[in-house]
């Protein structure tokens, strides 16, 4: 389900943007940075901040994460069902042992919730389909970004939210 090539780019872009269903049935997407490849049909996250999205879960268990290569112009689409595993419980002290790039926020985490995929694939942007190459698109995003960088675009206030 989770190929090599699905795995490596979720493993260089960690951030997921996971989208789960309201109890009153309204879209919600939330950002994701601490999400681990337990094996090819196991992801999982670590609830740091989620309690909106804790909640979705237990209402509905049906999510979608979505991961983005901005400068390869790639994305991966993950579907599953989740659970959460709550701190303290005998599945969460399993999990956590695959949490080792972010074992700094082990103390802080609340619980971490496990997706069991169904369904795994890539995308691909329709620059693809100009004759662009891979490495011509990460040249011209890597640019773009630099420019961003250099006048200081990328740079905007702080905020913090629960999701």
């Amino acid at each position: 389900m989770i190929t090599a090539e699905i795995a490596h780019l979720i493993r260089h872009n960690t951030v997921a943007f996971v989208a789960t269903v309201t109890p009153e049935g309204r879209p919600a997407v939330s950002p994701k940075a601490t999400v681990v490849i337990i094996d090819e049909r196991t992801l999982a996250f670590s609830n740091l901040r989620s309690p909106g999205t804790v909640r979705n879960i237990e209402a509905n268990p049906l999510v979608e994460l979505n991961f983005i290569d901005v400068f390869r112009r790639k994305a991966v689409r993950v579907g599953g069902e989740a659970r959460h595993a709550a701190r303290g419980s005998a599945r969460f002290g399993e999990l956590l042992a695959d949490f080792g790039p972010w074992a700094d926020y082990a103390d802080r985490m609340k619980g971490i919730v496990e997706i069991a995929v169904t369904d795994a694939r890539m995308v691909l942007s329709p620059a693809y389909d100009t004759g662009l190459d891979e490495s011509e698109l990460v040249r011209q995003h890597f640019e773009r970004y630099r420019g961003l960088v250099e006048t200081g675009e990328l740079v905007g206030p702080a905020t913090r939210e629960e999701t």
